[in-house]
């Protein structure tokens, strides 16, 4: 041992310390010496140790050893242990570590490298983790992931599903006063945006709401284009082409305004055929604009439509311009109100070529098998059609106590539809002396149309026919 401590005393040796201090170790004590002033502080000791010195340094000498800091002090964020500010082992947490790494732990999204944190794990986001984390410009959208919906965030046109990002926010393209996307002009044709009006810019009919479209530009639809557009029915008929051409029999529908017939199918949505009226059956069409039944007489009938009532009221009869169907434009407007006995009404006789009633004659209408006629009405109005005859009318001059017709009963709509009568189902009314036994076509009179007595009506009445 001798020799060892006398060779060991042979060798001067200088450390350097990480104060910069330079202590020299004496070969005949064998103890380092200590910085003037150091005493036995421990920090002295983990600067020294910080070196890599293992002298006698103490506690902060033997911990810096192991890893130290600049200052002597200990890095916990390489000492290969989970602190209390750490997630896991040297990251995460509220310390000043790193972010964690995948598959380590976590509490929060902020505790990974990956800003998501699942299961206390840091895991890879995804594009529906409901975490707005990658590249996304909003929650699981945008970026990486599918374009998001309009009102989300967005960095270019590609992150939102309709291709407009408007100061950084999701827009509709077909409302953002700009032409873009796949827009045949501003704001419309395309795909996605509503077609365009008249003028506007257009690469096929489809962005045109005429769906034509024709040198680059949108024409205005007609009713002769040969093309279904508008809102007709069927090509170049119904909708607004109804009242200049509505659809022959069998022709698309989707009202009976759209039909010539003025009737569409509701359960094939295709236009039937209306009876048809040989033109000698026709008793009015009112075509002539006026109340008198049409000239030359047709099949021997004269007369002149007129009011009738209890005298308690007001009732007008007028021709008037009506819509029903391009070929009907002329119909009969019968409107009345405050009748308080039994009621008022329109008729007219079938042979009478004076204005007074009281001239009326018989017409023999026994070659037909009723009256067939178009009506409306402002809103649902029952009325009675009464057919005046020999056997009730004056002008058969059998009765004594008249004004007792046959009848029938119906109930108007308020679109326009057609009503047949038969003459074998009429009811006579009570009160008449002598009482018939049948209904007598060749003896009747007239047609009359009653309402009865409180009821404010207002109807149109067209085509009045006989029928076979």
């Amino acid at each position: 041992m001798t020799g060892w401590h006398t060779q060991r005393s042979l060798w001067p040796l200088t450390v350097i310390a990480s104060l910069g201090t330079v202590l020299s170790l004496q070969a005949c004590s064998g103890k380092v010496q200590e910085p003037s002033g150091c005493g036995r502080d421990s920090s002295c000791g983990g600067a020294i140790g910080a070196s890599g010195g293992k002298g006698e340094g103490g506690n902060g000498a033997v911990s810096g050893g192991a890893q130290g800091g600049a200052d002597g002090t200990l890095d916990t964020c390489a000492n290969q242990v989970r602190d209390s500010k750490e997630s896991d082992v040297d990251c995460g947490g509220t310390s000043k570590c790193d972010r964690c790494s995948l598959n380590a732990k976590c509490a929060s999204n902020n505790d990974c490298e990956t800003q998501f944190c699942r299961s206390g794990r840091c895991a890879d986001p995804t594009c529906s983790d409901k975490i707005q984390n990658q590249d996304e410009t909003g929650v699981d959208c945008g970026g990486v992931c599918s374009p998001c919906d309009v009102g989300q965030r967005c960095s270019v046109n590609e992150d939102c599903s309709t291709e407009s990002c408007v100061k950084n926010v999701c827009g509709d393209h077909c409302v953002n006063g700009v032409k873009d996307v796949d827009e045949s002009d501003k704001d419309c044709g395309g795909v996605t945006c509503a077609p365009c009006d008249d003028s506007k810019g257009c690469r096929s009919a489809a962005d045109c709401k005429s769906t034509q479209c024709l040198n680059s530009r949108c024409n205005a639809a007609t009713c002769s284009d040969q093309l279904l557009n508008q809102d007709e029915s069927d090509i170049d008929c119904g909708g607004v082409c109804s009242t200049t051409k509505g659809c022959a029999v069998g022709m698309r529908c989707n009202s009976n305004a759209d039909c010539d017939s003025y009737i569409c199918s509701k359960t094939t949505s295709k236009c039937l055929a209306d009876l048809v009226i040989p033109p000698g059956d026709v008793i009015d069409d009112f075509e002539d604009s006026d109340l008198s039944l049409p000239s030359p007489a047709l099949g021997g009938r004269v007369g002149t439509w007129s009011p009738f009532g209890d005298g308690t009221g007001s009732a007008i009869g007028t021709v008037t311009s009506t819509k029903r169907g391009a070929k009907n434009v002329k119909a009969l407007h019968l409107k009345g109100k405050d009748f308080v006995s039994w009621g008022s009404g329109f008729g007219v006789d079938l042979n009478n070529s004076s204005t007074s009633q009281a001239s009326a004659q018989t017409y023999d209408a026994s070659a037909y098998s009723g009256v067939t006629f178009w009506a409306r009405a402002q809103s649902l109005t029952n009325l009675k059609v009464r057919f005046p005859n020999a056997d009730t009318h004056t002008a058969g001059k059998i009765c004594s106590t008249c004004d007792h017709d046959y009848y029938a009963s119906i109930a108007l709509s308020t679109d326009w539809q057609r009503y047949t009568i038969t003459f074998s189902d009429l009811t006579l009314e009570p009160g008449g002396v002598p009482i018939p036994t049948a209904f007598k076509a060749s003896g009747l009179v007239s047609v009359r149309f009653l309402f009865p007595s409180t009821t404010a009506y207002e109807v149109d009445i067209d085509d009045v026919a006989f029928v076979k």
